[in-house]
């Protein structure tokens, strides 16, 4: 079966706080250059601190993404990719969870294999369900927006 990948949702709220903030970090170097006449050298220094910051930030928020294939989920965030393989996916369930993850928006789900769990938040939720069910069968309907495998 082909790669199946699935954008993350975005919450309007968290674009505007990590593109608002990666601006921030941008414009300060270039602030105190026009505003505060410092020099090249001092403008330079100040962007060897606050630039890193901002790609690293942009990169994070344009990079996550989640791709299925016959028998893995790689979930890409930043410079990692994290792989579970389908057949250990025990259970999904739908959460609001606030804890770190590679999911831009708080409409999530929990992703519980052996081994560990993953919250992530794919923008096509039904189609994530529909394909992850076609490669593990064993994974039912729960009765709670979820999946449990039999």
């Amino acid at each position: 079966m082909i790669n199946t990948v699935f954008a993350s949702k975005i919450d309007l709220w968290l674009a505007f706080l990590i593109l608002g903030f990666s601006l921030l970090l941008i414009l300060v170097p270039v602030g105190e250059w026009i505003y505060n006449n410092s020099s090249i050298k001092r403008t330079i220094f100040i962007s060897l601190f606050t630039m890193p910051g901002a790609i690293l930030l942009l990169l994070i928020f344009f990079s996550v993404k989640y791709s299925l294939s016959d028998d893995e989920l790689l979930v890409n965030y930043g410079f990692s990719t994290r792989s579970i393989s389908l057949k250990d996916i025990t259970q999904i369930t739908p959460t609001n969870s606030t804890l770190s993850a590679p999911a831009l928006s708080l409409d999530r789900i929990e992703i519980i294999y052996k081994g560990g769990s993953i919250v992530i938040s794919p923008k096509d939720k039904d189609g994530f369900y529909h394909a992850i069910q076609e490669r593990v069968p064993a994974l039912k309907n729960d009765g709670n927006d979820g999946l449990i495998k039999n």
